[in-house]
């Protein structure tokens, strides 16, 4: 994704995601931008280790893990920021109990202070 904002969108949300699905996005903005992400809805198995899903701060598994989200363990309502201006997400569903997922919105964008 390659626009100054976005949605991501689990698969079948508003309905229940699949069993054994591995999903992911890269958010690439403009190198002198930060990205913000925004969870509108976000329901998961409540265990660790089951379904979950992994902001990494950079363009692919390499970067540093932001955040690791589940069900027990819900993305903040301020949302997250990367430090750069880019962002990879993987979800990940295991082969028992499914939920709704989540609906993100992403915007570019500088980093407010309060969040330094």
């Amino acid at each position: 994704m390659t626009t100054v904002s976005g949605t991501l969108k689990s698969p079948n949300y508003p309905k229940h995601y699949p069993n054994g699905q591995y999903c992911s996005w890269k958010i690439i903005v403009n190198s002198t931008q930060q990205i913000h992400i925004v969870f509108k809805s976000f329901s998961l198995q409540i265990e660790r280790f089951t379904d979950e899903l992994r902001v990494y701060d950079g363009e692919d598994e390499t970067g540093g893990v932001l955040r690791v989200f589940y069900g027990g363990h819900p993305p903040p309502k301020e949302g997250i920021y990367s430090s750069s201006s880019r962002m990879f997400l993987i979800f990940k569903s295991d082969k028992t109990v499914s939920y709704t997922g989540f609906s993100a919105s992403y915007f570019a964008g500088n980093k407010p202070d309060k969040f330094t």
